[in-house]
């Protein structure tokens, strides 16, 4: 689970670990200190990735670490159910984490979850 891999940093209180899904929840929050809504999106691992997802509602979009600070981007396939083999559809964005959050949250605002 992605949440036990971290990072780690070192300063004058110590050490401090931060999981990629902790990155992911920071990301949503420097995005809504710039004025995006992210009211209600939530973050969590699942394997090697973080599942964004809106409310209660099932995860919208996949992120992917490929290496360095890139990310990719999927988005739920259409019809797809929790736990389907082929529920994402292929990567359709790589790019830095901030930027990678931010598509999927103004994709998610633009398409309506039925």
């Amino acid at each position: 689970m992605l949440d036990s891999i971290a990072t780690t940093s070192t300063g004058t209180t110590g050490t401090k670990s931060v999981t990629l899904a902790d990155r992911v929840r920071e990301a949503i929050a420097e995005l809504d200190a710039r004025g995006l809504s992210t009211e209600g999106v939530w973050a969590r691992t699942a394997a090697r990735h973080v599942l964004l997802g809106l409310r209660e509602e099932e995860a919208f979009a996949r992120l992917t670490p490929l290496g360095g600070s890139l990310f990719g981007l999927s988005f739920r396939a259409a019809g797809a159910r929790e736990g389907h083999k082929n529920a994402w559809e292929p990567m359709l964005l790589v790019d830095e984490l901030v930027d990678v959050v931010e598509h999927a949250i103004v994709a998610i605002e633009a398409v309506p979850i039925q």
